[in-house]
């Protein structure tokens, strides 16, 4: 199963100042907070971006409630296109080392830095 992701951009230039919330936070940091919402488009939307297809899928929002929007403000943000790619793989568990079938010889390996250990011939002469 491939995993998923909606990535895109907003512009932060378009966003109604009055919709930005200055909040204290328990440190006692003044902080600034834009509410969103991510919603899925009715009919996707194709654009091609330096020769590159993008579908966009959702769309995000700044909207405020009904009774609180206005005439003529534009409360859409930016296009997120859904981006699919492959799961990355698990590494094994213990028990599947444990249970990984095992070799009869085992093979070590030198550095160019060390010599070749010298073979003894047993039994000649």
């Amino acid at each position: 199963m491939a995993d998923s992701m909606l990535t895109g951009s907003i512009c932060l230039t378009d966003i109604p100042k009055e919709l930005i919330k200055e909040v204290k936070c328990k440190d006692g940091q003044l902080r600034k907070y834009l509410n969103v919402a991510i919603i899925t488009k009715k009919n996707p939307t194709t654009f091609t971006n330096n020769g590159q297809p993008r579908t966009y899928t959702h769309f995000i929002s700044c909207a405020p409630r009904k009774e609180e929007r206005k005439d003529g403000v534009n409360y859409i943000l930016g296009d997120l296109e859904t981006r699919t790619f492959a799961p990355a793989t698990a590494s094994p568990t213990p028990e599947q080392i444990n249970d990984a079938p095992r070799h009869s010889r085992t093979t070590t390996y030198h550095s160019k830095n060390q010599p070749r250990p010298r073979r003894h011939n047993v039994g000649v002469g």
